[in-house]
């Protein structure tokens, strides 16, 4: 399928899937989005903020590992929220509903693994540019050394180059590795190694769906961005500005104001989250039409979203017929053994291996 068809496809998924799930159900898309956007970018900012250290006086490592005791465990939260919400938007994408309890707790494990491998990614990256830091002006870096404008632009490549990589992987995990997750049972490692399979000979066409993403999300980044402008300078100046006036003049309201300001502050973040929902469920499913073009046995899409026949059995083909509570088919095409095993999608024994009957990775 040629890239500008299957775009042309995933609008048309994209506008069935949103029709069927209702104004309601945009509305719960709504908040799925905004939990792994939250879990996404917020977690990182925390780990700034507990990290710094205004002083230039002596660090007190003991307040320093306090602090980033703390920033970590909210991170984790934050990031596990963000991987269950991931498989309950996956999983709504390929049936066209949202039962959000039922979705979220069949993959609370998935969730896990998932968690366990961004940090992975994550602390990869970090340890890249690390380890240039150390290797040029050594770690910790001295607070009387300048690094010479050569080792700072050694510094600022690595990174650049450590960031783009972790944007990438972590794209493609989000794309492809996660749907793939949940459809054969996998563990990340595994599922890493089925879409390296499935997608050979098809690089392009991935790379082309980098762009595309790109191109995409920057575009509504800044539509969104000018749009967060005007809202926050007339809004926010009225917010700020009564509750300084409120809290002036009643100070015992001050924990009422800072709650309506966090209140505030939500309902702007799910509002963008209800906006961003269709681009997002777009770009998704442009990259699970493009996995079943390249493997037709991964195609995940019901026949109902995907615009195909209604009165095709479902023979002859992968797309599946049903699914159950975690988006798992339920028709004969796609059942999998106790260890996962499906002929279909021709596994060899190493990837057996990593797939259990409860979700369980045994080697991931």
């Amino acid at each position: 399928m040629a890239t500008t068809e299957r775009l042309r496809a995933a609008g048309g998924t994209t506008k069935r899937y949103l029709a069927a799930l209702g104004a309601g159900g945009w509305l719960k898309l709504g908040a799925v989005v905004l939990l792994f956007s939250i879990g996404a970018g917020s977690g990182m900012n925390l780990l700034g903020v507990f990290g710094s250290n205004p002083s230039a006086g002596t660090i007190n490592w003991q307040g320093v590992a306090g602090a980033t005791a703390l920033a970590l465990a909210v991170v984790a939260v934050l990031g596990y929220i963000a991987a269950v919400a991931d498989f309950v938007f996956v999983a709504s994408l390929r049936s066209g509903r949202l039962p959000v309890r039922s979705y979220a707790k069949a993959n609370l494990r998935r969730a896990g693994w998932l968690l366990a491998f961004r940090a992975a990614i994550a602390l990869g990256a970090i340890a890249i540019v690390a380890g240039v830091v150390a290797a040029t002006i050594g770690l910790p870096p001295s607070p009387t050394t300048d690094p010479s404008h050569g080792e700072s632009l050694l510094i600022g490549l690595a990174a650049a180059v450590a960031a783009i990589g972790w944007l990438t992987v972590g794209t493609l995990t989000n794309a492809f590795v996660v749907p793939i997750m949940q459809y054969e049972h996998r563990g990340p490692l595994s599922a890493w190694r089925r879409f390296t399979r499935a997608i050979t000979g098809q690089w392009a066409a991935v790379a082309v769906f980098l762009l595309i993403a790109v191109v995409i999300s920057t575009v509504v980044g800044i539509g969104l961005f000018i749009l967060s402008f005007v809202i926050w300078f007339v809004g926010g100046l009225l917010l700020v500005g009564g509750g300084v006036l409120v809290v002036e003049n009643a100070p015992a309201l001050e924990p009422l104001v800072a709650a309506v300001l966090v209140a505030a502050y939500l309902g702007y973040r799910y509002a963008v989250a209800v906006l961003r929902a269709p681009v997002r469920s777009y770009l998704r499913y442009y990259a699970l039409l493009l996995l079943g073009d390249a493997e037709p046995a991964l195609a995940m899409i019901t026949d109902e979203l995907t615009g195909g026949s209604d009165g095709d059995d479902g023979a002859g083909t992968d797309t599946p017929a049903g699914t159950d509570s975690d988006g798992t088919e339920t028709d004969k095409t796609s059942e999998k053994s106790d260890h996962g095993a499906d002929a279909a999608t021709e596994r060899d024994s190493s990837d057996d291996a990593g797939i259990d009957a409860d979700d369980t990775p045994s080697n991931e």
